[in-house]
């Protein structure tokens, strides 16, 4: 484990916290508070040895920032109030992870049976069919909001609200340790996610600027950074903005002739064609394609021409 600070100490993720894993917070306080359960199932076990966990809280609902949710039986579960409909009906999950959207609601009951069966195999790239799925979503005990102030005994928490990654993806700030859990907005080279029906480009900038605006000492990565201080954040984060811009330019280029949506996507120019042998993956293209297509029209980039796009300039 990492260095504390004060009560709060990083856990990093296994697999030096790569996707599926992802770093957990652990507050050592008077009520003990686990925050995002995804660092693995053999450093929580053993957290869970050493310490009984009060609360468990979620900064957004994807999987790798809840699948040990349900090791901790004992504690409370938290999640945004945005969000919270994924926990209390499943099929919730399939509109906002993107399933609904391109693969139909059928799909996404197929999904629910898949992941309640600990046997499905599992797909190739992604958490898609993997049974924390169903256990870590089994049961919610309350909401949080955006702007609350939450009270651990010597740690308080403040919510910030900072959508765009999924639609109630909150960062957690220590204001009083100079300490700030940015989960998802991770600084890594693959850059902003914002794969899900529900996440939104301009809410992901957006965020990215009104962290800037928040004094902070130290930042905390959910995803293969860690630990770094405010010049290497605000440094790291305008470089991981630019990666959106990155990809309209990537996406422009291939429009010097009119191309369909599908066609778009099947060149693979985020995730790489090789991989959308996994439905997820695939989705995941098609999703992040389609709302750069659809911002860049709004910004009179592209031309819609019906069932083609056409890239202005270019």
């Amino acid at each position: 484990m990492n260095q504390p600070f004060g009560p709060i100490r990083v856990i990093p993720g296994e697999d030096k916290c790569r996707f599926p894993h992802c770093t957990s917070l652990f507050i050592d306080d008077d009520v003990k508070v686990l925050i995002d359960p995804g660092a693995g199932l053999k450093t929580l076990t053993a957290l869970k040895q050493e310490a009984s966990i009060d609360l468990v809280i979620n900064t957004h609902y994807h999987f790798d920032h809840i699948a040990y949710n349900y090791l901790f039986d004992q504690a409370q579960v938290l999640i945004n109030a945005q969000e919270a409909p994924c926990f209390r009906e499943r099929k919730n999950l399939g509109a906002l992870l993107g399933m609904d959207e391109v693969y139909g609601p059928d799909w996404v009951y197929e999904w629910m049976a898949r992941i309640a069966d600990p046997s499905t195999k599992q797909s190739p790239f992604s958490p898609q069919n993997r049974h924390e799925w169903w256990k870590s979503t089994a049961r919610l005990d309350r909401e949080y909001r955006w702007g609350e102030v939450m009270d651990f005994g010597r740690t308080r928490m403040e919510v910030i609200g900072t959508p765009g990654h999924s639609k109630g993806f909150s960062c957690m700030n220590f204001p009083d340790h100079g300490v700030m859990y940015v989960a998802d907005i991770d600084l890594t080279s693959f850059g902003p996610w914002y794969a899900g029906s529900d996440g939104d480009i301009d809410c992901f900038i957006s965020s990215c600027e009104k962290l800037k605006a928040i004094d902070g000492e130290y930042y905390i990565t959910g995803h293969e950074k860690g630990v770094l201080g405010r010049k290497d954040f605000l440094a790291g984060l305008d470089r991981f903005i630019e990666i959106i811009h990155e990809r309209d330019r990537k996406i422009l280029s291939t429009l010097t002739r009119p191309l369909s949506l599908q066609e778009i996507v099947d060149q693979g120019l985020i995730y790489g064609s090789k991989y959308h042998v996994d439905a997820w993956v695939y989705m995941w293209e098609f999703i992040m394609i389609k709302k750069h297509v659809r911002r860049m029209i709004g910004r009179g980039q592209i031309d819609d021409l019906g069932n083609k796009f056409l890239g202005k300039g270019v």
